[in-house]
């Protein structure tokens, strides 16, 4: 089973609180939230153990875009130079991002390499079993995290997407793995893809289009609020990161009138400056919004998939990042 909503609904408040009572029901008696490390700042829960200080950054949605992760790794960098300074001056530390759902394998990785521990869903799942709080863990956590081993439902797709080459040999390939990812993390609500759509000059194709007629939640907002009425995507297996052609080419597919203002761009690798700059443009001058899934991201929707989160959540963090960019 997967949710079609962004997972169960709580204020980081209440998560914090469970936190707390899950450290301490684990040993640490001296889990305190909101606890100060100078310079007026305040920890989401600090733990006050005799080999090290916890420090703990509590996030009530998983950080999923690079942006994001940045800006968790710079906010537990800064307090721990507080501390180290001030509140626990000559202390060992261990930083932590505590989080209801999951990153991938590689953004563990890279928080790892920067020093930071992740305690995501399944670790909080885990502990929350072992001492008698897993109906608490309940409320914050979605069913999967809870099965002996969620990440069997992961498909063969993550594997395929990352065994197959970049560049022009691969091309319909990719075109066709990336439609069945596609359907598999976002239909439903969204409905089956229509492959290969043109309009009726035959002049702008589309590789693949997904009817939106979502009633509710993530999807019929993007479609009130960004006509996205058929979420159009356009695979591009190129080597290097897509550029200004690439999203000068989707588009032209737009049109209040047709598909809608809505569109994916699914790619391996980040897109350079001139494309995010041709995005921008296109969304002030014309309304357009268009988002670039790379490989990375598709990862990371894989795996929220696996665990029953909402995989577009982090289609609504690009977005929001892209806008509070501006």
């Amino acid at each position: 089973m997967s949710h079609s909503s962004p997972g169960p609904e709580f204020r980081e408040a209440e998560f914090i609180q469970f936190l707390v009572e899950l450290l301490r029901r684990s040993g640490y008696q001296n889990a305190q939230p909101e606890a100060a490390v100078g310079g007026n700042k305040r920890v989401d829960i600090v733990v006050d153990s005799p080999d090290e200080i916890f420090l703990i950054e509590v996030k009530r949605s998983s950080p999923q875009t690079e942006r994001r992760v940045r800006e968790s790794v710079a906010q537990l960098k800064h307090y721990s130079s507080l501390a180290s300074n001030e509140a626990y001056a000559g202390r060992p530390q261990k930083l932590v991002l505590a989080i209801p759902g999951n990153l991938t394998m590689s953004t563990i990785g890279a928080l790892s390499r920067e020093g930071i521990t992740v305690w995501d869903g399944a670790w909080i799942a885990e502990k929350a079993v072992a001492v008698g709080l897993a109906a608490d863990a309940a409320r914050f956590l979605s069913e999967e995290h809870f099965a002996s081993s969620p990440e069997d439902q992961l498909p063969g797709m993550a594997e395929r997407l990352a065994q197959l080459a970049p560049g022009r040999p691969a091309w319909s390939a990719y075109q066709r793995l990336c439609r069945e990812i596609a359907e598999f993390l976002f239909c439903p609500p969204l409905r089956s893809a229509i492959w290969e759509s043109a309009n009726e000059a035959e002049i702008n194709k589309r590789d693949f289009i997904l009817p939106n007629y979502a009633t509710e939640g993530f999807w019929k907002f993007l479609r009130d609020e960004y006509r996205a009425h058929y979420v159009v995507v356009d695979a591009k297996n190129y080597r290097d990161g897509i550029e200004k052609e690439q999203v000068l080419q989707i588009a032209n597919y737009l049109s209040r009138h047709g598909t809608g203002l809505f569109a994916l761009i699914m790619t391996r690798n980040e897109a350079k400056q001139s494309a995010l700059y041709t995005m921008r443009e296109q969304w002030i001058l014309h309304n357009k919004m268009i988002v670039v899934l790379h490989d990375r991201d598709i990862m990371q929707m894989l795996t929220d998939k696996s665990f029953g989160n909402d995989p577009a959540e982090l289609v609504r963090q690009k977005i929001e990042d892209f806008r509070l960019g501006i």
